[in-house]
């Protein structure tokens, strides 16, 4: 007779069974169908199975929570000490709490976050921002070697990082090491456009080679070149200047920047006032065509091929104010202030489609509220010729052109007569000389200032037709 069936409870029979079970082996046909006789061994190995592993990962979760919510309310040395005994595998604790203990300013410890630092980099190796924070930590702990290894780290894993870069580029800057200061510095400035102000400033300190700085550290695009030619024209370097420009040109604008002529009105006035007015000019070219304004200068033909059979008689710029004003430059310039207004008319004029019109509104104007600087490419004779209307002068100091010489205003000097109270369209001509000491004219609408009861200027003035062109019944002085 075989084994009585089991019942509930008999766990000697169990025991056994297992251990015949286990002890002599079956065949695979008689192993399945005992199996099939204990189902329920199945189910107690796969919640064994189950249970451990998720008890195991809820206790590793609960491990983070409470690592987490101790930093969250306690972000000091010691809560991130409470924090890595829950959960002493998070890299990131370990280099947060070297942070606090490398940068405080009441508990720096550069030992012990340099060993923070380490653990860190042993759990993830691939924190950038921790190897940066270990290479500053061994420089300041002495030891350069160790600390330019681990900036090598730092630049390989996160070789566009700005802030490492910038970093790195701290680094060279301390050991004195410029092309390598350079390379970091130049890539920190192409991806965080912020730090280049100081990177101008930095180099232009410590590179003696300051026409290198441009192709050393700046990013070639237009915004960082164009901002480093601020900066060259700020300082008068004007050579550098010139050749950020001339970089410049070569570089696209991006669509988001809307280049006006008015942006290199600050270099255009440097070089007229050094009196380099051919490149004034170049530039003032440049930068109409860059702008895309539809407008170019031919007047530069005549400062560098002066013999061109083709070149412009008329030197005056916009002379019967047909395009925009621009108010600076080679063009018009003038205030707008309460005693005054300027305006193109187009009901009244004699040339072209337009005229300014000047309303005077009653106050005791000084002089030079407009005026344009003309180059002259060669001393000698010249003539003025221009239009006027006028309506309603008042006082007895009534407005007049003036001719002075740029940037020596003692090159040239020459004034028309006061304009009549009212007149139609008249011409006036002033003939006038430039000397050596000029390569422009100041061309300027003048009123002297009166000192009596009576001295308030108002009426209207037109002007049209502004042309200056040599002399030809006078010989050309040469240079």
């Amino acid at each position: 007779m075989g084994p009585r069936p089991p019942v509930p409870g008999d766990i000697c029979w169990i025991h056994g069974g297992l251990s015949s079970i286990i002890k002599a082996p079956m065949p695979i046909r008689n192993r399945h169908a005992a199996l099939r006789i204990h189902p329920w061994l199945w189910r107690t190995a796969l919640s064994v199975l189950i249970v451990i592993p998720a008890s195991m990962l809820v206790h590793h979760c609960w491990n983070i929570f409470m690592s987490d919510r101790i930093i969250r309310s306690e972000p000091t040395i010691d809560g991130y000490s409470r924090a890595l005994t829950y959960d002493p595998s998070n890299a990131s604790t370990w280099w947060r709490r070297g942070r606090l203990h490398h940068y405080s300013v009441f508990q720096a410890d550069i030992g012990a976050a340099i060993d923070d630092y380490r653990n860190a980099l042993e759990r993830n190796p691939l924190l950038g921002q921790a190897w940066m924070d270990l290479s500053d930590a061994l420089e300041r702990a002495g030891r350069p070697g160790p600390a330019r290894e681990a900036l090598e780290h730092a630049l390989e894993i996160q070789p566009y990082s700005p802030l490492i870069q910038w970093q790195g580029g701290n680094f060279f800057l301390r050991r004195g090491d410029l092309p390598r200061m350079y390379a970091c510095f130049r890539t920190a400035c192409r991806y965080d456009a912020a730090k280049l102000g100081i990177a101008m400033e930095t180099a232009w300190k410590v590179d003696p080679d300051r026409g290198g700085i441009l192709q050393k550290l700046i990013p070639d695009d237009f915004r960082s070149t164009f901002r480093y030619l601020d900066f060259l024209v700020g300082k008068n370097e004007l050579d550098l200047s010139v050749a950020a420009w001339a970089r410049c040109m070569k570089t696209p604008v991006p669509p988001e920047i809307d280049l006006k002529p008015s942006a290199l009105f600050p270099l255009i006035d440097r070089l007229l006032s050094d009196n380099r007015t051919a490149e004034a000019l170049r530039v003032w070219d440049d930068v109409l065509r860059k702008a895309r304004t539809g407008l170019s200068d031919s007047r530069l033909t005549q400062f560098v091929s002066p013999e061109n059979p083709r070149r412009p008689k008329d030197l005056v710029w916009n002379g019967s104010f047909e395009n925009g004003i621009l108010r600076g430059g080679f063009d018009w310039r003038y205030t707008q202030e309460s005693g005054v207004q300027f305006g193109v008319d187009t009901g009244i004029r004699l040339k072209g489609l337009k005229s300014l019109k000047v309303a005077f509104g009653g106050t005791n104007l000084p002089a030079g509220h407009l005026h344009q600087i003309v180059p002259i490419p060669d001393p000698g004779s010249y003539i003025l010729d221009f239009y006027v209307t006028t309506s309603g002068l008042t006082t007895d100091s009534l407005p007049y052109i003036s001719i002075t010489g740029y940037p020596d205003a003692k090159g040239a000097t020459a004034r028309s007569d006061p304009f009549p109270r009212t007149t139609d369209w008249m011409r006036i001509s002033v003939p006038f000389a430039v000397s050596q000491a000029s390569g422009s004219i100041r061309l300027s609408l003048n009123r002297d200032p009166l000192h009596k009861l009576d001295n308030r200027i108002r009426g209207i003035v037109w002007l049209d037709g502004f042309t200056v062109r040599r002399d030809q019944s006078a010989a050309v002085l040469p240079r």
